[in-house]
């Protein structure tokens, strides 16, 4: 149930009816209490307890009413008490064992360092030992109830979920001079949730464990790792279009790694290598069970040299035995529910080049560089040969442009010749009082993973601003990119923003328009836009639009009293296997808060709205008005 109430105004039955005779009393209790504290100086450096231990503590007692209502809840009123603290400290010392807690309470005001709409509590510590020693460590855990999350889509704001998360970590490491250093870890984490206005459920958990380890020998810098990774996840019926789905997914890696400095030119040699096993069973619409997987080795080398102050020279090679694999790991590390890249049972690529680079002065720098490519993949075996040139000129131009700019040229074993371009303007000026920027790149017909796949994009950028007086200044800013296979004409995504602030003391405003198209992909956290990926089967795309709009002011009229308000509304169209959604958010939001000293005294109002037509459940609305006072302490 959102809201946004801080502190003890924020937690609430909502089946608790309105006693108007004992809230008030209750409430010029609480209010006497504090008032009665207000004056008191509780400040101390610290407290020792035994011989060893050295505790500090503070702690943010409020205490306020709360008014909250509807669709979806039942009108209530309430007096609440809430808290938020810190307790640290250390034994024997501080490098010996130190700790860091900090519980909370009937905590949620939108703005608050616990990010909930909802009267969520939990708790948060993290001890660290031997801090220093040849044995440091450390651990720490976090739980969190009742607490308002996220579910990612491209826009702002995203989708807002309800409910319980906790995780728990621990990290070993031995360090001993001249011997290879050894760092283990575990992580675990789950949560589960609501969307609001709907009865969609999401959850996740996940469990990690890795191992690192360096050393160095006979003038070579070793390293090498493993990481196993396992996950669980539940995912909403409307980003999937079949029913809820469930995910179970395994992951092992592991990899070492070598360079050396060389004798000669001031050159360096390296290489790498790494294996990577996936598994993943999906459950779609608890009916059918899809298990894929791959295995990967990737494996890297080169060289660079320095033979005098402008001349660089640098060879490089690459082998892939899975070139699915070797695109999906990059998709993987952003969450990715599934592999999404499928180029056949015998992909693979080896790549071959160099190059030599030379700063002509000191603001001229040039490039040339040979690749030669092998691929095999979808049943074929393709070759090709890469060569480019790059120029970039770092001075301004007419006191207002920097450029770079590189010219590829490919042909491949099927006849196919491409010329490419790169390219990137920078401006800079100055009009008296008028501050202006951007930036402008080009790019079309650049070699993406695959030989015979090319990617065009662009990226834009511009930034205004004036400074009128000491009092008085606006900046205007705008971005945008588009980017897509040129094979494909449905992978292009674009995004396009637009923003603008105005201070004028006391008063700041602010203003936004985003929005954005194109092909995504489920993750973890919901879905996000994907690169140019070749190889991406369509059922495993997800198209989006987006369009969001808002804006904010803050007023200062006296030193000490703020009245802020923001009014955020987003508007969204997902598309998963031929299931359409038509989604929107709507949140107001203003507060007023004066400060005195340690006290604070603060009143606000909340609307908020979310709605997914996916789900057949109309939007749900909830409106609360709050206001409190709140007094901070320094117990010891």
């Amino acid at each position: 149930m959102p809201s946004s109430k801080s502190g003890c105004w924020a937690g609430h039955d909502p089946r608790t009816a309105w006693d108007g005779s004992g809230a008030v009393k209750k409430f010029a209790t609480c209010a006497i209490w504090l008032a009665v504290l207000s004056p008191a100086r509780l400040a101390f450096a610290q407290v020792q307890v035994g011989d060893n231990t050295q505790l500090r503590a503070s702690a943010l007692l409020t205490v306020g009413y709360t008014s909250d209502s509807g669709d979806l809840i039942q009108a209530s009123h309430s007096l609440n008490f809430g808290a938020s603290g810190t307790l640290s400290g250390y034994y024997y010392n501080p490098n010996f064992l130190n700790f860091n807690v900090t519980p909370y309470y009937n905590q949620s005001k939108a703005d608050s360092d616990f990010q909930s709409l909802t009267n969520a509590s939990g708790v948060a510590a993290t001890a660290n030992f031997f801090t220093g020693s040849h044995f440091p460590g450390s651990v720490s855990y976090r739980y969190d109830y009742n607490s308002t999350g996220t579910l990612g889509l491209t826009g702002v704001p995203n989708f807002t979920t309800q409910g319980t998360g906790q995780g728990f970590g621990i990290n070993w490491s031995a360090l001993f001079p001249d011997w290879p250093t050894l760092s283990v870890g575990y992580s675990q984490g789950s949560g589960s949730g609501t969307l609001y206005g709907t009865d969609q459920q999401t959850s996740s958990s996940t469990h990690l464990f890795n191992v690192r380890s360096s050393y160095r020998l006979a003038g070579f810098n070793l390293n090498a790792y493993y990481d196993h990774n396992t996950q669980h996840s539940v995912f909403p019926e409307f980003l999937v279009g079949n029913g809820e789905d469930v995910l179970h997914s395994s992951e092992n890696d592991f990899g070492f790694g070598a360079n050396r400095n060389l004798p000669w030119w001031g050159g360096q040699v390296y290489v790498n290598y790494t294996h990577s096993t996936v598994s993943s069973d999906y459950l779609a619409n608890v009916q059918n069970t899809t298990t894929t997987g791959y295995t990967a080795d990737i494996e890297a080398a080169g060289a660079t040299f320095r033979p005098n102050n402008k001349l660089g020279l640098f060879f490089n090679q690459t082998f892939t035995n899975n070139l699915s694999g070797y695109l999906n790991q990059g998709l993987v590390n952003n969450g990715t529910i599934t592999p999404a890249v499928n180029l056949g049972t015998t992909s693979n690529s080896s790549t071959i080049g160099g190059g030599a680079n030379y700063q002509v002065t000191h603001n001229l720098w040039v490039q040339g560089q040979a690749n030669f490519y092998e691929q095999s993949y979808f049943g074929k075996t393709y070759t090709g040969t890469f060569i480019s040139g790059n120029v970039n000129y770092g001075r301004r131009l007419f006191d207002m442009f920097t450029f770079s700019a590189s010219v590829i040229d490919s042909s491949t074993g099927l006849g196919i010749n491409n010329l490419g371009f790169l390219g990137t303007v920078n401006y800079f000026r100055t009009y008296g009082q008028w501050e202006t920027s951007g930036v402008f790149s080009y790019n079309q017909n650049v070699q993406s993973v695959l030989i015979t796949e090319t990617t065009s994009y662009y990226n834009y950028s511009a930034n205004l601003h004036r400074r009128f007086s000491s009092r008085l200044q606006w900046t205007a800013a705008f971005a945008g990119s588009h980017s897509g296979l040129n094979s494909q004409k449905n992978s292009t995504n674009h995004s396009e923003s637009y923003s603008t602030t105005l201070s004028v003391r006391p008063v700041s405003l602010n203003a936004q328009y985003l929005s954005g198209a194109g092909n995504s992909i489920l993750t973890s956290a919901g879905i996000v836009p994907l690169p140019p990926t070749p190889g991406v089967p369509e059922a495993n795309l997800i198209f989006y639009n987006t369009k969001s709009y808002g804006g904010g002011i803050t007023w200062t009229p006296i030193r000490r009293l703020s009245l802020s308000g923001t009014y955020n509304r987003a508007f969204s169209n997902t598309l998963a296997n031929a299931t359409f959604s038509k989604n929107n958010i709507d949140i107001l939001y203003s507060q007023v808060q004066y400060r005195l000293r340690r006290i604070s005294v603060l009143a606000g109002y909340i609307r908020f709205t979310q709605g997914i037509s996916a789900t057949g459940i109309p939007p749900g609305t909830t409106t609360s008005y709050y206001g409190g006072i709140s007094r901070w302490f320094d117990f010891f």
